[in-house]
């Protein structure tokens, strides 16, 4: 994993997104149907924090603050 990003203040925003996809909440072994089964404290130790792992190495040549991508 390259990056952690905290996003406690989006968290009740990404947890009204996910409870729109009502049949993923209603299924039993669907990521948001266990969240949904969750005590809001619990629920909100998961979604509070996204993951982000880097493909490509390092920054594009000549730009430090872009990283590379397609094309």
């Amino acid at each position: 994993m390259s990056t952690t990003v905290d996003v406690t203040p989006w968290a009740a925003a990404k947890w009204r997104a996910i409870l729109a996809h009502r049949i993923e909440a209603a299924r039993e072994r669907s990521l948001p149907g266990i969240l949904a089964r969750q005590l809001a404290e619990s629920r909100l130790k998961i979604i509070r924090t996204e993951y982000f792992t880097r493909l490509t190495p390092g920054p594009v040549p000549d730009y430090p603050h872009r990283l590379p991508g397609p094309g």
